[in-house]
């Protein structure tokens, strides 16, 4: 009888689990999302519609036309493009770690690993919130 309850008890246990590695993926998404894209995104669009511009490109910077091709161009373009990537990309390691560690890999085959429509259609819906 003490088997029973052990038996019972495993799976409310792992599904206790599973609720709060998906509430702190849903945390680290929204409040990353909202630091990395969201709120950096809002205030580009809004000084574009009062200044009529989007910056200067980081392959011109101030200058009218872009550097000769050379070995220290493309070092600086590296160097530019990280520096405005670099939060996202870790962003993108923090969630990809937190599924990896916390979400059962059964449940993520069954939901995305299909072939189907629906399968498709649920990983575009779910990576909508992460695009520029």
């Amino acid at each position: 009888m003490g088997e029973d309850v052990r038996v019972a008890a495993a799976p409310a246990s792992r599904r206790l689990e599973y609720a709060r590695g998906f509430g702190l993926l849903l945390v680290i998404a929204i409040g990353g999302l909202y630091l990395v894209k969201w709120n950096p995104y809002f205030h580009r669009a809004l000084n574009a519609v009062s200044t009529h511009s989007v910056g200067s490109s980081i392959v011109f910077g101030k200058t009218l036309a872009a550097p000769p091709a050379s070995f220290a161009a493309a070092v600086g373009y590296a160097q530019a493009y990280f520096k405005s990537v670099w939060q996202a990309w870790v962003l993108g390691l923090l969630m990809a770690a937190t599924i990896e560690a916390l979400l059962p890999r059964d449940w993520l085959a069954r939901v995305l690993g299909r072939t189907s429509f629906g399968a498709s259609l649920l990983g575009g819906v779910l990576a909508l919130p992460g695009m520029m």
